[in-house]
């Protein structure tokens, strides 16, 4: 356990082993919820994933005869085959 001061704006500051091991790092949101007597801090974690690839790609197999997961077995079939030939099999 940790102990920490409030300055007079209201801050405090996160020890550096728990901003470690929680990845926390400047800019990050972090959420204040009170329990009881507790006031918990929990990181806001970023969709920037969701954000990139998936917000960009959403609805692309939409028109398709197979789901996205039939799809995606077929291209790991298919890596699997090209995998060979690369290697000399057939």
């Amino acid at each position: 356990m940790y102990t920490v001061t409030v300055s007079s704006r209201g801050q405090v500051v996160i020890p550096v082993e728990v901003r470690k091991r929680m990845n926390i790092k400047e800019g990050d949101l972090l959420s204040v919820k009170e329990e009881g007597e507790r006031i918990i801090l929990k990181p806001v974690r970023k969709r920037s994933v969701l954000k990139g690839v998936a917000e960009k790609t959403a609805g692309l197999l939409s028109d398709m005869e197979m789901s996205g997961r039939e799809y995606v077995e077929m291209l790991r079939e298919g890596s699997g085959r090209r995998l060979d030939e690369l290697e000399g099999g057939c």
